[in-house]
């Protein structure tokens, strides 16, 4: 008994100075404050979200590649030795040169089967099922939040009903132990509450660790470092006015149908699948594409004479039927230099405008490969909603029986508690007059404190299952 209490003091001694010295910085959650909190921290969560967000950018990627694309380019190249002399387009031994060139092209698909049309309403529809999808991982993570919160407020009403426990004993051994004293108890009696008391102190430690487990469950699930200065908002569940429900699963299952996130998000990937087999099927489509261009370029070799030139004649040929000479004049310049970087690039300026269309004929049979596999994704998604579905059905039909079978509970753990807390106060009085063993007070007092027990995990329980129902109902979770 020595060894008990003095465990019980160390322990209740350690969590008063832990207390005393975070007291400043003791914060109080609600349930919104930790469901707000999952949401911001939780990874699950947040890798959602990255998801959604990536899909966003692919759905509007889409639409950009609809758009013409344009590229520039510019080179700079020195050459050496047998070439083709870019001014007289000849090849030519022993040349050196520079040249350089710039230019610009576009190309815009014009008809492509309509897959990019398609493919633009496919990203948007991958888009909206992501949303559905995060939608869903909230709402799982809000249902996990508020079990776990539930369950540190259980765990708090245990402990306090560990401490009334062991109050009553306390005062009971106080009592029988004055009677001893005086010599009106034998010390059997005596012992066995001590013993009583023992076993109460034990499990008041139980349910501390218990609680501490719960609040260690909530923080992490929360995402927030643990701190045991920091505690939940306590509910009186007692004026937490739990309604019946009388609606079928079919009504429930039809109402919430409609806006339930993860049946969204199935139909949504099986119109993805559809428009999918759409793309695929334009792969059998000819294309047509309009192409553009500008360039121009410059050379070390095209050069000009300067200053005033030799004319010399040079015959070229005879006059048919005579033997008159034909001659041409050519100009010959003692010194030349290279025309300038801006005439060149002003006189070999060119455009080019034109479409172009494919016809695809054979390409290894991969335009067929992607029309099957596109069917067949398309019957897979049909057969993920139809399973989404049924799931879903079954789900809420589940949750309707949990919660009948909780209200069930719930009522006969009350009716128990009721009788045995009348039970034990009765022997508590006729034990206190000596009308009753200690051994049947001691089975009437454990009896209660079963009762009480199991009343508090209906309670929770009853209030939790209703929580479900409540979100199939489309109502806020918070």
């Amino acid at each position: 008994m020595l060894k008990v209490n003095v465990k019980v003091f160390f322990c209740f001694s350690i969590a008063l100075l832990t207390s005393q010295s975070s007291v400043f910085a003791q914060k109080t959650y609600s349930l919104e404050d930790c469901v707000n909190i999952a949401l911001q921290n939780n990874i699950q969560t947040k890798q959602q979200n990255l998801q959604t967000e990536n899909a966003q950018i692919d759905a509007k990627q889409s639409k950009l590649n609809a758009l013409p694309n344009l590229n520039a380019q510019a080179t700079n190249n020195w050459q050496t030795g047998f070439n083709i002399n870019p001014r007289t387009n000849t090849p030519e031994e022993n040349l050196a040169f520079r040249t350089n060139s710039i230019g610009a092209s576009t190309s815009m698909p014009v008809f492509n089967g309509f897959q990019s049309v398609n493919t633009i309403r496919l990203k948007k529809s991958d888009y909206q099922a992501s949303k559905h999808d995060l939608e869903n991982t909230r709402n799982t993570l809000k249902l996990n939040v508020a079990n776990t919160y539930l369950r540190v407020l259980q765990q708090n009403e245990a402990l306090d009903a560990a401490k009334n426990q062991i109050a009553t004993t306390q005062t009971q051994l106080n009592r029988q132990q004055k009677l001893y004293d005086l010599g009106g108890l034998n010390k059997s009696k005596l012992l066995q509450l001590k013993a009583q008391l023992a076993s109460e102190e034990l499990n008041l430690i139980t349910q501390q660790n218990l609680l501490n487990s719960a609040y260690l469950d909530l923080w992490q699930l929360i995402d927030l470092q643990p701190d045991t200065a920091n505690k939940i908002t306590k509910l009186d569940v007692n004026k937490v006015v739990v309604e019946d429900e009388n609606r079928t699963p079919l009504a429930i299952y039809t109402d919430f149908e409609k806006q339930s996130p993860d049946v969204l998000a199935a139909k949504q990937r099986e119109r993805s699948a559809s428009l999918q087999h759409y793309v695929a099927l334009g792969g059998r489509s000819p294309r047509i594409s309009l192409n553009g261009s500008l360039s121009s370029f410059y050379t070390t070799l095209n050069t000009q004479g300067i200053g005033t030139p030799t004319l010399f004649n040079l015959p070229i040929g005879t006059v048919e039927g005579t033997n008159q000479v034909v001659n041409t004049v050519r100009a010959v310049y003692s010194n030349t230099e290279t025309i300038s970087f801006s005439s060149q690039m002003s006189k070999n300026f060119g455009t080019s405008l034109g479409f172009t269309l494919s016809i695809p004929v054979f390409n290894g049979w991969s335009v067929n490969s992607n029309i099957q596999k596109a069917t067949i994704q398309m019957e897979v998604a049909k057969l993920t909603e139809k399973q989404t579905q049924q799931n879903l059905f079954k789900s809420i039909n589940t949750a309707l029986l949990n919660f009948k079978n909780a209200q069930l509970r719930h009522t006969a753990a009350l009716q128990s508690l009721e009788a045995n807390k009348e039970a034990v106060d009765i022997s508590e009085k006729q034990f206190e007059l000596g009308g009753l063993s200690l051994t049947d007070y001691l089975a009437s007092k454990n009896s209660y404190v079963k009762a009480e027990t199991d009343y508090l995990q209906a309670k929770y329980e009853l209030v939790f299952r209703k929580k479900v129902l409540d979100f199939y109902s489309g109502k806020p979770l918070n």
